[in-house]
């Protein structure tokens, strides 16, 4: 029987639900419809370990190791794998949507790793999914950064709106 996002879906609940992390508990699985390669949970580097207090959820985000990040680690594509990436948020056992594409740092390591086929994010109307590349650029967006492409023969095109920047601007640079 294939695995489908919803299956996928429901193990990354159950995964989001072992972390450790007081704030926010989150889960990623890596799968495509005949297996999981991988998964991961949110939370700080061994040996730390989240108190929950003030501090420690004003810097979760930067001191913590994220979900997709630690599913990454972990994942190991065969030379023909091809693969999808679902991350969920989990309350009380249950998926809450979550919000745009907003992780620089995830977002990245999932475009460079070429054989995720697709991010998926559950909104309030559902399981969306985002091809990696729309998920990088919809969270440089988000996250007030620009976005640089390598343009045919080298030059790189620069979708930033600061008129001071020194590369190429536009489709046409």
């Amino acid at each position: 029987m294939p695995i489908t996002e919803h299956d996928a879906l429901k193990d990354a609940v159950d995964f989001a639900m072992l972390s450790p992390c007081q704030k926010s508990k989150r889960g990623v699985i890596i799968f495509n419809a005949s297996a999981v390669f991988a998964h991961g949970i949110n939370g700080p580097p061994r040996p730390f370990v989240c108190t929950g207090d003030e501090a420690c959820r004003a810097a979760c985000g930067k001191i913590s190791v994220h979900a997709e990040q630690r599913a990454l680690m972990s994942y190991v594509p065969g030379r023909d794998t091809e693969a999808y990436l679902l991350h969920v948020k989990a309350e009380d056992g249950v998926a809450v949507p979550s919000g745009p594409p907003s992780c620089w740092q995830c977002s990245r390591l999932i475009l460079d790793e070429l054989t995720i086929r697709g991010v998926w994010l559950l909104h309030e109307d559902g399981l969306r999914l985002y091809t990696p590349y729309e998920f990088h650029r919809l969270t440089l967006e988000h996250c007030g950064l620009p976005m640089i492409e390598q343009a045919p023969h080298g030059r790189q095109i620069c979708t930033c709106s600061d008129e001071r920047c020194t590369r190429s601007h536009g489709k046409n640079a």
